[in-house]
C-alpha cells in the first residue's frame, strides 16, 4: 500500500481549515500532518515536517503572504507540491501564485471530490488549474508581464527567469531532441515522470534527466513554465 499523502493546511480562518480537514481526513490515502494560520507558520512547518502537498491560502495576516510562502518553500523544499486555494479570481494573484512556484491554482468553492483529485494529481507532480487560470495560460499572459521570476534552485531543474525578454530570446524549436519533444508533449498532457517513463519505455531517472535538459533549453525553472513557454512557441497545445 502506498504511503499516505502528507498534507499541510494553511489558512487564517479556522472554519476553512476545519472544513478542509473534515473531508480530507476521510480519504484513506491522505493524512493532515499540521495546520498553519500565517505564511511564517507555513514556512516553519515546511522546514520541520515531512510534507508532500501544501494547500495554501494567498491572503493571510502578517508581513508575509501566501505568495511569499510559496516562493520560500519552493526554494527550500522543491519536492513539496503547493496548491493555491483561494476565493480570489483576479489575474494578478493567479499569475503571481504560478510564477512563485505553485503547481496548481484552485477556487475555494471547488467540490470536495475535485479537491481530493487535485491533491492526488499534485502529489504525483501534475499541474492542476481551474478554468480561469487555464484561460490565462491559453491567452499567453503567464510570464509576459515584464517581471522576472525569482531565482529558485531545484534538484532536477535549472533556475532561470521567464520575463518577456527571456521568452523572446528562446532558442528555436529544433533545439530539442526527438525524445525531449516526446517528453514535453507528455508534460503538456499532465503526465508525471513515472507515467512518462512507463509510456515511453524508459526509467523514471532517465525522464528526470530529459526534463532537466528541456528546462535548461527553454530557459525556465519548472515543468509548468516549460509547458507554457512551449505553447507560446507552438511546440505543444494546452
Amino acid at each position: 500500500m502506498k504511503p499516505a499523502i502528507r498534507l499541510l493546511l494553511v489558512d487564517d480562518h479556522a472554519m476553512v481549515r476545519e472544513g478542509l480537514r473534515s473531508f480530507l481526513e476521510l480519504a484513506e490515502d491522505m493524512t493532515i500532518v499540521k495546520e498553519a494560520e500565517t505564511a511564517a507558520e507555513a514556512i516553519a512547518s515546511a522546514d520541520e515536517e515531512q510534507l508532500d502537498v501544501i494547500i495554501m491560502d494567498l491572503v493571510m495576516p502578517g508581513e508575509r503572504n501566501g505568495i511569499d510562502a510559496i516562493r520560500t518553500i519552493g526554494q527550500r523544499h522543491p519536492d513539496i507540491r503547493i496548491l493555491a486555494l483561494t476565493s480570489f479570481q483576479d489575474e494578478s494573484r493567479i499569475l503571481d501564485a504560478l510564477e512563485a512556484g505553485a503547481i496548481g491554482y484552485l477556487q475555494k468553492d471547488i467540490s470536495p471530490d475535485d479537491l481530493l483529485a487535485a491533491v492526488r494529481h499534485a502529489a504525483a507532480g501534475r499541474t492542476v488549474l481551474e478554468a480561469r487560470a487555464m484561460e490565462l495560460l491559453r491567452k499567453g499572459q503567464f510570464g509576459n508581464r515584464g517581471t522576472e521570476v525569482p531565482h529558485q534552485e531545484r534538484p532536477e531543474e535549472n533556475a532561470h527567469t521567464t520575463s518577456e525578454s527571456a521568452v523572446a530570446q528562446l532558442p528555436p524549436v529544433d533545439v530539442l531532441t526527438q525524445r525531449e519533444s516526446e517528453i514535453l508533449h507528455k508534460l503538456a498532457l499532465g503526465y508525471a515522470n513515472k507515467e512518462i517513463g512507463a509510456a515511453l519505455g524508459i526509467t523514471e531517472k532517465t525522464v528526470k534527466v530529459h526534463v532537466s535538459h528541456i528546462l535548461s533549453k527553454l530557459g525556465v525553472y519548472d515543468r509548468t513554465q516549460a509547458v507554457i513557454v512551449a505553447s507560446k512557441m507552438g511546440m505543444v497545445e494546452l
